[in-house]
């Protein structure tokens, strides 16, 4: 059930290869995907003596410009004495192209999938496709180490087995609303600090010809995708796409799309869109960088957007314009109240490690290098390339500022996990603020991050807990009678809210009822959930 909903947070940690110092499912403060402790760097290689190969598919949030043999992926191989054949997939392409994947039978060596979180991975586990890796856990501790033991006990099977290696993300990530402030200042807009003086900021961009081009074509708010919108949401009351208490029966858990507040929040933007203050491209553009390539070409105003995407925005936009300053509103007061953050469950897929893969101990022995000796080239790569030393410490050297060979998208496909305790490390991106020239604005964008992280908006259900008449039939249903009218309500301005209800009912009386008294029954803790 709700598969946009699925899509869109897997999209969440897109933004991060957007950031320029962070990538897709990398780490957030982190240039090159992750950082642990500098292990120093040997050049020693996973496996000495023996080269260990294996093939390796994953989604990519980035431009999938990933060329095989280049400069970054050579210096690993190199390294680490390892081959990897990897294969790539869109993340917007990901939940259709996996089921194939996964169907055929022909699974390469290691692949990334949602996890036991969804049935079908879950049925594949117990069927015998991928390896069970208690074992390896176990020869290689850091690889145990770098994820907690309480996740780890949540992809434990009832058999004590654990086969799935999950991508871990913190789970407090603003997107926040970054603006033009120089743009601001010169039409004499304050900061808003509601929803209604959101709207009005809006209004006066869209009159106005705020970058003096003469052609007043400048658009005043833009999205790539709904799950952009999900803390602005906040504002208004809800948490988006999750299963939140009914407001009749606390006891209650019902799905996003029958909440009255998050129904209405798309009809608020259906008439900013209506208004000429959303941007027309939104739902039309399949791009997913779309939004961001735009505001960094300095033709949007305001935008929803990864809190880490600061240092990239104020880096690509000072190639236009070398006075450019970059805001970031702090949350607003909306119909709900004060905003804040939609919390997330603190893993964004993962992989397997397939039954048939012919070296399997081969892999870990690299994986555990990549956090172990070859800590250091994970989260730093190659000296004058990707990082410059400065007073003894390794500064990340801006996405935006490297050769093509040596930017997150030839990064991003050879990356795989990283401790949770890297996730949010500000000494790190302390480092890659100065490294961009923005040094002074670390403590800005920290206090920004601490504000939206004062309120949480959690998703109530547990996605551990298997739902089986949802995992069967609810893909179908909401096909069948939910899809549609989500997916264009905002920018079909003659689909109404009663519309919306009426397919909300259909979908109650094929099933979509049964999928609520399954989650309510199975789940017995209703209660707010705190991954914090």
């Amino acid at each position: 059930m709700m598969p946009n909903a699925k899509k869109a947070i897997g999209l969440m940690a897109a933004m991060l290869l957007l950031a320029g110092t962070l990538l897709g499912c990398t780490d957030s403060a982190n240039p090159n995907g992750s950082a642990d402790g500098d292990s120093g760097n040997s050049g020693d290689g996973a496996n000495v003596g023996k080269k260990v190969k294996f093939s390796y598919l994953r989604p990519t949030w980035g431009p999938a410009t990933y060329t095989k043999g280049g400069a970054y992926e050579k210096e690993l191989f190199q390294r680490a004495n390892v081959e990897i054949d990897v294969q790539i997939i869109l993340v917007i392409d990901f939940d259709a192209k996996i089921n194939t994947i996964l169907a055929s039978g022909n699974i390469p060596d290691v692949i990334w999938a949602n996890g036991p979180v969804i049935e079908r991975d879950r049925e594949l586990q117990e069927q015998g496709a991928f390896l069970p890796i208690n074992k390896y856990l176990d020869m290689y501790p850091a690889i145990r180490q770098a994820v907690p033991e309480g996740i780890w006990n949540k992809l434990t099977d009832k058999d004590g087995n654990i086969f799935f290696i999950p991508n871990l993300i913190y789970p407090v990530v603003p997107f926040q609303l970054m603006y033009r402030q120089d743009w601001f200042e010169k039409l004499n807009i304050p900061e808003p600090t509601t929803v209604d003086e959101f709207v009005a900021a809006l209004e006066k961009i869209k009159n106005s010809d705020p970058d003096g081009n003469g052609k007043n074509d400048t658009i005043p708010f833009t999205m790539g995708y709904e799950w952009s919108f999900k803390d602005l949401g906040t504002a208004f009351g809800f948490s988006q796409f999750s299963w939140e208490p009914s407001a009749t029966d606390s006891n209650k858990l019902i799905p996003w799309f029958m909440k009255d507040k998050e129904i209405d929040s798309y009809f608020w933007l259906q008439d900013l869109h209506k208004r000429g203050l959303l941007d027309p491209e939104f739902k039309v553009n399949k791009e997913p960088n779309f939004a961001e390539d735009k505001f960094n070409a300095g033709k949007v105003a305001v935008i929803p957007t990864h809190w880490a995407s600061y240092v990239d925005k104020v880096t690509k936009l000072r190639k236009i314009d070398a006075n450019v300053k970059i805001g970031i509103m702090s949350p607003l007061e909306g119909p709900g109240g004060k905003g804040g953050n939609r919390l997330v469950f603190p893993m964004d897929r993962g992989f397997y490690v397939s039954a048939k893969a012919e070296d399997p101990d081969g892999f870990f022995k690299f994986l555990n290098w990549t956090l172990t000796d070859g800590s250091d080239f994970r989260r730093y790569g190659i000296e004058g390339k990707m990082y410059t030393v400065k007073n003894g410490q390794k500064v990340p050297i801006p996405d935006a500022e490297r050769e093509n060979a040596y930017k997150g998208p030839q990064i991003e496909p050879l990356s795989f996990i990283g401790p949770m305790s890297e996730k949010l490390d500000w000494d790190q991106m302390k480092l890659s603020f100065e490294g961009a020239g923005v040094g002074d604005k670390f403590d800005y964008v920290k206090q920004k991050f601490e504000e939206y992280a004062k309120e949480d908006f959690p998703d109530y259900a547990d996605p551990t807990i298997p739902a089986p008449f949802n995992s069967k039939e609810g893909t179908k249903l909401w096909n069948d009678y939910m899809e549609q009218i989500t997916q264009s309500a905002i920018i079909n301005h003659d689909v109404t809210k009663e519309q919306w209800l009426a397919a909300v009912d259909k979908w109650r009386k094929a099933g979509g009822d049964k999928i609520i008294e399954e989650r309510n029954e199975l789940q017995k803790d209703k209660s707010k959930p705190n991954y914090k």
